[in-house]
């Protein structure tokens, strides 16, 4: 690949140290300082290739975002004010049946108790009662009026409300159609669907995300620290690959640099095909140590997971067969979701010895969104009443298979089988409840749970609807660059990043990747949820 135009370390930069002689102060400044000028440098050397768009051109895209705003505010307004007529009919409902209905039932019963009494106590018990009711029903009763009498008044508007809600949703469709012309009336296919700039766009946000003050302490540890920095700055097919897959966590890339090549030191294999991406994603998601949730009996156990024992631990698992076998098709953001998972390495191959031993049918299920997780609905069951039987020399995953567990400890054993066998997965939780998603060959599926629009992720992407989005445009392959593209131009230009379209007012070039987006995958399927049935039961209608 061609080398990224970025200068060598400038000669106010401190002579090779080691890395038992660390630097001083003034020396680790003076690296700050050249790595905030190259990120300068670099940003004034894009803007100067960044297409000048038509203002008419911006004005046009702005003002068809606003009408769309609109269309889906009207729309809204117009679908809360016929929600309010149906509570008003639920209500009037529920004072017809539940309240009276149930009125004249406790009368009739308290009347045959009365026919039936023998002596004082009963007759006074059963007059009590009958009273009880008759004032209960007239109670209905008035309620009733108010509530039709309410009703009445808000249901003239029916017709007109759903005028206005056609209007809105015909107006949507036109915004949107115009939203679409606007965009591609910015001009700028021509920068989005090359690949001209991705070396220095990434190497950008490398040095951004990663800011000159952490890079340079990194690079002030020693000769073999600056080295790494130096060959990633000049590796366009490196940069590229970590900026597509989100980056380092928390922008640690000194961390993630020193993981991927004490990898790629451990195992050759790790420096092609999917154990090179199965190597980079471990590096970006250990850059920040994930805690490791040992038994509660082992009192010497590592409190944080090993980023390179658990690379070699699903190298192995994949050499011996033991993975998905769709494992190999995954991307670094894939992968990323495989292996963050807090279990110890041995409790993963307990899993998958665990699964193969005791209900192999899981694994060979050709329903991809129950394989694996199908031992939930199977073999986990719902409550919490015998939890506290958890053993200290259990792992916790073994302690939910044994003792069971609510929502959220079966949607805690759900993903951890899934990563057991290299599948991606993620929480998807929802008010009040637990669930998750995962990857299958046909897009992302919610299990356990309320379909996507009813929950959040704990990503970056926040909203479940904006982390679909994702999923779905990265499963077009190249096509996606232009996405990451329009995001990496917005940072250039000093945009807040925006991830999704379900919160936040994205600036220009955020917008201008989340419409691109929102293009790229209409027609898309969207996976319907499984398993919403036992969310919270033991038995299942499906």
């Amino acid at each position: 690949p061609a080398c990224i135009a970025l200068c060598v370390l400038a000669s106010s930069a401190p002579a090779d140290a080691t890395s038992s002689q660390p630097a001083s102060l003034d020396a680790i400044s003076r690296l700050e300082d050249d790595y905030a000028e190259r990120l300068t440098r670099l940003r004034v050397k894009l803007e100067k290739k960044l297409p000048a768009i038509r203002e008419r051109s911006r004005e046009a895209f702005a003002a068809a975002r606003d009408a769309e705003k609109r269309a889906k505010a009207a729309i809204a307004a117009a679908e809360a004010r016929l929600g309010e007529i149906t509570t008003a009919e639920a209500l009037v409902a529920h004072a017809k049946g539940k309240w009276i209905g149930g009125a004249d039932q406790g009368i009739a019963a308290a009347r045959k108790k009365l026919d039936a009494a023998s002596n004082a106590a009963e007759r006074k018990a059963a007059e009590d009662e009958l009273a009880h009711w008759e004032q209960n029903r007239r109670e209905g009763v008035q309620a009733l009026e108010e509530r039709q009498a309410a009703l009445d008044a808000i249901e003239g508007q029916r017709p007109e409300i759903e005028r206005e809600r056609k209007a809105a949703r015909n107006a949507l469709a036109t915004s949107e159609r115009d939203l679409q012309e606007a965009l591609d009336g910015l001009g700028l296919d021509r920068v989005l669907n090359s690949s001209r700039l991705d070396g220095e766009l990434a190497a950008y946000q490398v040095l951004l995300d990663g800011t000159p003050a952490r890079l340079a302490a990194f690079a002030a540890q020693g000769r073999r620290q600056r080295k790494q920095l130096e060959d990633l700055l000049e590796d366009e097919d490196l940069l590229v690959q970590i900026a597509v897959a989100d980056g380092a966590r928390e922008g640690q890339y000194g961390a993630a640099l020193d993981l991927y090549h004490l990898i790629q030191q451990r195992s050759s294999r790790a420096k092609r095909g999917p154990l090179q991406r199965l190597a980079l994603a471990v590096a970006l998601e250990h850059a920040v140590p994930h805690a490791q949730r040992n038994a509660v009996g082992l009192s010497n156990a590592p409190e944080f997971v090993d980023p390179v024992e658990r690379y070699l631990h699903f190298e192995a698992a994949y050499l011996e067969g033991e993975l998905d076998p769709m494992f190999d098709q995954l991307t670094v953001w894939d992968y990323r979701m495989v292996v963050d998972g807090e279990e110890p390495d041995a409790i993963l191959a307990w899993g998958r010895e665990m699964l193969r031993n005791y209900r192999p049918d899981h694994i060979a299920k050709a329903d991809t969104r129950w394989r694996y997780v199908d031992a939930v609905r199977s073999e986990i069951r719902y409550g919490s009443q015998d939890n506290k039987y958890d053993r200290d020399d259990l792992q916790f995953f073994q302690n939910i298979l044994m003792n069971g567990g609510v929502c959220g400890r079966r949607a805690f054993f759900g993903r951890f089988i899934l990563r057991a066998f290299g599948v991606p997965t993620t929480a998807r939780p929802q008010r009040g409840h637990a669930a998750l998603a995962h990857w299958t060959p046909d897009g992302w599926v919610v299990c356990l749970g309320a379909g996507w629009g009813s929950g959040w992720t704990k990503t970056r992407y926040d909203r479940d609807l904006d982390f679909l989005a994702t999923t779905q445009a990265r499963a077009t392959g190249d096509a996606f660059l232009a996405v990451k593209r329009a995001q990496w131009i917005g940072d250039v230009m000093g945009e807040p990043r925006t991830y999704g379209l379900q919160r936040g007012e994205p600036a220009f070039w955020n917008a201008v990747a989340l419409y691109t987006q929102r293009a790229l995958i209409a027609g898309a399927e969207t996976l319907a949820p499984v398993g919403e049935d036992i969310a919270e039961a033991n038995e299942t209608r499906e």
